[in-house]
């Protein structure tokens, strides 16, 4: 058993790193897919940590862009083309941290291998904007002078978008645990269907829906989990999750989930500290260390 931990940041690469390390184990390799908006500079100390790899075809990311997808799916290639064979790929964040001991998520993937982890509602029941994101045009990957005029011209003048393929969607989070099977399959369906590629690249939010409609809508289907082993606190309608600090730590302890975001140490580094304390100790009972909030780095 092999897994490949894809890790897509633009944050802290001491966050990264502090996370990379706490999770090291002989089954796991990691590659870091650095934004290719930031410098790459400050993180290539993190390529000399055991089984660490940096992703060289980068993307620059946009926020709700068909590019997150863009360069999650280059990531995965290049991961690929080492030759190396992996049972799963484990897409996360530099704000994700173990929240179990790595042994146990070793243990873990050994026990249910072949499945696959993604978290997933259909869109009837996903949320209000789920149809909107496939039947509206969205320029979210161009900036231009007037591109939400165009946008808004674009929708009031063409038809409703359709899909290329006849599909049933999906969506929820961007997170997932695939193997490397039902991955090459959705590479290939991309890179082979120039006009569902298309379609996707005018979507909205696309990391959140695509690799979960195209796995539903494939042979892999019976194979899905629908747990994406990550710890959330996220706020009724909230665009993003909330940061945990040391007020979530009880939760934290208590999930059975592998992994919990969004940390951010400049805010709350003593979570981390506890986490640590957790995992180290094997106890079920860890005294927290004082609240510390506001901390820079």
């Amino acid at each position: 058993m092999r897994v490949a931990h894809l890790v897509i940041t633009y944050t802290n690469p001491l966050q990264t790193e502090r996370m990379i390390r706490r999770m090291q184990h002989p089954g796991f390799d990691f590659y870091v897919h650095v934004d290719k908006k930031i410098d790459i500079a400050p993180h290539l100390f993190l390529a000399k940590i055991p089984n660490v790899y940096l992703i060289n075809d980068r993307v620059n990311v946009v926020w709700g862009g068909y590019n997150t997808i863009e360069a999650t799916l280059r990531s995965v290639k290049e991961i690929f083309d080492t030759g190396k064979l992996y049972d799963y790929v484990h897409l996360m964040s530099g704000q994700d941290y173990p929240i179990k001991p790595a042994s146990q998520m070793y243990d873990f993937f050994v026990a249910n291998n072949g499945k696959e982890f993604l978290q997933f509602e259909h869109f009837d029941d996903w949320a209000s904007e789920s149809y909107p994101r496939i039947r509206e045009y969205h320029l979210t990957n161009y900036s231009f002078p007037g591109r939400y005029y165009v946008q808004w011209m674009m929708n009031k003048i063409l038809p409703v978008r359709k899909s290329p393929l006849a599909m049933e969607y999906y969506g929820s989070s961007m997170f997932w645990a695939l193997t490397s099977k039902s991955l090459k399959y959705i590479i290939e369906l991309i890179d082979n269907n120039a006009r569902f590629r298309r379609f996707m690249q005018f979507t909205w939010g696309s990391d959140e829906f695509m690799f979960q409609t195209l796995v539903l809508n494939s042979s892999f289907k019976d194979n899905v989990v629908n747990d994406n082993l990550l710890f959330l606190d996220r706020d009724k309608g909230a665009a993003h999750p909330n940061i945990l600090t040391s007020i979530h730590l009880g939760k934290l302890l208590a999930s059975q989930k592998f992994f919990a975001r969004k940390f951010d140490w400049a805010k709350d580094i003593v979570v981390l500290d506890n986490i640590d304390r957790y995992l180290n100790s094997g106890s079920q009972s860890v005294e927290p260390s004082p609240v510390v909030h506001s901390l820079t780095v």
